[in-house]
């Protein structure tokens, strides 16, 4: 456990009958307060947004976690903003939240600390997938 009193998890789902680590709570070196992180890469399909599993936005928020921080490595660019900001983010029938990355405020390019173990967030039956509901057509 680290000295702030929690240890740093990658946050893993299950997508296409897998588990994929999506992001991970963290802290900044020199700064103890928690923090909801990805690492982005800018494939394609992410360039104008992100999304995250509305089970990992619960499992942060229920973790202590305010802020969220995308960080693209290769450019050494960094963006941030609270984590409420993805309950204004459109919810898509993958049961992800979906924002804009023009929502996000640039902010100076800072090391997290690494993450060594990994929480499958799927496995905890508190934080269970945000079902979307099909809507029926009238006619």
């Amino acid at each position: 456990m680290a000295a702030n009193g929690f240890t740093p998890v990658a946050l893993a789902v299950q997508k296409r009958g897998r588990w994929c680590i999506v992001a991970k709570i963290t802290h900044f070196i020199g700064d103890s307060a928690p923090i909801l992180a990805v690492a982005w890469r800018n494939q394609p399909g992410t360039r104008d947004a992100i999304s995250l599993p509305v089970s990992v936005i619960k499992y942060a928020k229920n973790t202590g976690v305010k802020s969220f921080f995308l960080r693209d490595d290769r450019q050494m660019a960094m963006f941030a903003g609270p984590l409420g900001i993805f309950e204004k983010g459109r919810l898509g029938a993958d049961a992800e939240r979906y924002i804009p990355i023009a929502w996000l405020q640039p902010v100076r390019w800072q090391n997290w600390q690494f993450a060594t173990q990994v929480v499958h967030v799927a496995d905890l039956p508190e934080m269970g997938d945000e079902k979307t509901e099909q809507l029926a057509l009238k006619f």
